[in-house]
């Protein structure tokens, strides 16, 4: 790359918003995408299981995408990375624990994936499209997360990925502060920073914190004891397994993404225990309660997950009963309160005691907080900043909190904003059209062609059919309704029957000229009427005809 070729960066996914983490780097030599992950829809999206960056970008640039470089193992940064990539000859480079799961992941999508899949660690360097990557060894609560140094033409670019910053892990090495003191000495153009708990003020706490506290409670309860928990935070499951053994416990894994984690942990050489200390939780109940520990997943109150099932006595293995106690060693994702708070009720109705981060300390945080924000910003000391990952409040907190640090000039970008970086420069540059794409499988699409707006329209308004019988003479049209409510409430039938005979009033002695598709259209206007009269409910109408 030439120096004095601008290079672009394309916010596509985690700006203003929490997940589905994806940034295009634009060079003339090709295009870089940094993390693409995913996001989970809430209740009201109608269906769809995942949240995918616009597919129209990675269709449109498909010949020019260089390479895509992975932060960390992540579902917010990996989990859209088989779907979108999984038939693209295209390397991918990822640290070990990430590219094993990344592999797991490919078996849902693809048989043979068609990319290369290059590990990437902490001191290594690669370059691609013209762009020099080096990657720095960061803590965060899953093993194998990298920071990058970005250099090009125009000056360093450093991107934290998801941090905290932790000195003494109980699993891997120490954040590699030194590494990011270079940097700054060196003189970095742009930071991009991890936003998540900016509104958090201190820093966080360590792992063996949470395995502290976990034990004062868990030592000495005569039941059984589940906790739920990421999947993917292997180094407190590893805690949580040496805690097992230190109070006279049995382990027991309940839930296919523990598992999934796990043989990931043990294929890159992070075993969090050994596989024969565990018990198959079908023998969970022939255990005497003081002997057993269960890490079980649904840590977000997902309605088919293994504690969700268990708090409703519906799970084949492991049901929940008075004297167990029950320790949530998970945040609260924004957007899951309700969820969480429906199993709780259950998990306290089926007589289990309930320990969370709201009553106990039991889970520290992943991601820096204020406090660490600062120092992040004081070792790099930026001319430009742009906060990322995180929602649009906590962006803008970010920038404030950069400018008030160091004097950064910093910019708030949201989803589709273009940046252009030329000789020590950083300048918005206008935005592109992007919008969600939705999996349910094995469809893939937006909302248009998922349809999740009628598909949104039925679950609130309903749905009503009129079938009609339709006779032509001299003496004009006779038209015969059938009416049958979806999902619209009518328990007199008064309804129905306001709408057949409005419908069949509507259209005596009606000139036998009209086309049966006006028909069609004018009923759909008369039932959407006296339906919003009746009840404020605006359903969709479906017309048919039966009859010239």
């Amino acid at each position: 790359m030439r120096a004095t070729e601008e290079l672009k960066l394309v916010f596509l996914g985690g700006v203003g918003e929490i997940g589905m983490n994806c940034l295009a780097i634009e060079t003339a030599e090709g295009i870089v995408i940094v993390d693409c992950g995913v996001m989970f829809p809430d209740a009201g999206e109608g269906g769809p299981d995942l949240i995918i960056p616009d597919l129209r970008y990675f269709r449109a640039n498909r010949k020019r995408i260089a390479g895509v470089v992975i932060t960390h193992g992540h579902e917010d940064h990996i989990g859209a990375v088989p779907i979108v990539f999984g038939e693209l000859d295209v390397p991918i480079y990822a640290p070990p624990y990430a590219a094993a799961l990344i592999r797991e992941k490919a078996l849902e999508y693809v048989d043979g994936p068609a990319w290369d899949l290059v590990t990437t660690r902490p001191g290594e360097q690669v370059e691609i499209a013209g762009l020099q990557f080096e990657f720095i060894r960061v803590t965060h609560s899953i093993p194998d997360a990298l920071a990058l140094a970005i250099r090009t033409p125009h000056g360093v670019i450093v991107h934290t990925g998801d941090f905290r910053i932790d000195e003494a892990p109980t699993l891997g090495e120490a954040f590699d502060r030194e590494a990011f003191a270079r940097l700054g000495d060196e003189g970095v153009l742009l930071l991009m920073s991890d936003s998540t708990n900016v509104e958090r003020r201190g820093r966080t706490r360590s792992e063996k914190f949470v395995a502290d506290n976990v034990e004062a409670l868990v030592k000495g309860h005569p039941g059984r004891v589940l906790i739920s928990l990421f999947s993917s935070n292997v180094e407190r499951v590893r805690l949580l397994a040496g805690l097992a053994r230190k109070t006279g416990r049995r382990l027991g894994l309940v839930g296919r993404s523990l598992y999934t984690y796990t043989r990931a942990a043990l294929e890159t050489g992070l075993p969090p225990f050994e596989p024969n200390e565990l018990v198959d939780p079908y023998f969970a109940d022939e255990l005497p309660g003081q002997d057993l520990m269960l890490l079980i997943a649904g840590s977000q109150g997902e309605p088919r997950s293994s504690l969700t099932r268990a708090s409703a006595g519906e799970h084949p293995d492991v049901k929940v009963r008075p004297g167990d106690m029950v320790i949530y060693s998970s945040k609260i994702i924004p957007g899951n309160e309700k969820g969480i708070l429906r199993v709780t009720n259950a998990l306290v109705r089926a007589g289990a005691a309930v320990y969370h981060e709201g009553n106990s300390d039991v889970h520290v945080s992943g991601h820096a907080m204020r406090d660490e924000l600062a120092s992040m910003l004081e070792l790099i000391r930026p001319r430009y900043f742009v906060p990322v990952h995180g929602e649009y409040r906590f962006l803008v907190e970010h920038a404030r909190l950069a400018e008030e640090t160091t004097g950064a000039t910093a910019i708030v970008a949201d989803l589709g904003a273009m940046l252009s970086i030329g000789k020590k420069s950083v300048r918005e540059d206008g935005f592109i059209e992007v919008e969600p794409f939705y999996v349910e499988m094995p469809l893939i699409g937006n909302a248009e062609e998922l349809k999740l707006k009628e598909r949104k329209k039925l679950l609130y308004n309903g749905l009503v059919n009129v079938h009609c019988r339709l006779g032509r003479g001299k003496k004009g049209m006779n038209l015969l309704p059938q009416v049958t409510l979806y999902g619209v409430p009518d328990p007199d039938g008064s309804l129905t029957e306001k709408i057949a005979s409005t419908v069949r009033l509507e259209f005596v002695n009606r000139s036998s000229s009209v086309s049966s598709q006006m028909i069609v259209e004018e009923i759909q206007v008369l039932v959407r009427r006296l339906v919003r009269k009746a009840q404020e409910r605006k359903p969709l109408v479906h017309v048919t005809i039966e009859g010239k």
